[in-house]
């Protein structure tokens, strides 16, 4: 894999409610996030990815600045 192959960026979850939605029939989920203007150079490189099974790695920003606001400004 290289880099072309990958990205990461930060993003939030929308504050709705349908922002995770489980399937009753044990379908799976579908996830949203929102993605702000700044991170947008590396997510849309998911474009490209439509068609792609990906592997999805979360995780909370660790920084003391995530800290003080959960929230992804936009």
């Amino acid at each position: 894999m290289n880099s072309s192959d990958e990205t990461t960026f930060r993003a939030a979850f929308p504050p709705i409610m349908s922002a995770i939605k489980v399937d009753g029939s044990g379908g799976g989920m579908r996830i949203q996030f929102d993605v702000p203007e700044s991170e947008m150079a590396e997510a849309v490189k998911l474009l490209a990815w439509r068609q792609c099974i990906l592997v999805v790695t979360v995780r909370p920003e660790s920084s003391d600045e995530s800290r003080k606001s959960k929230k992804v400004h936009i």
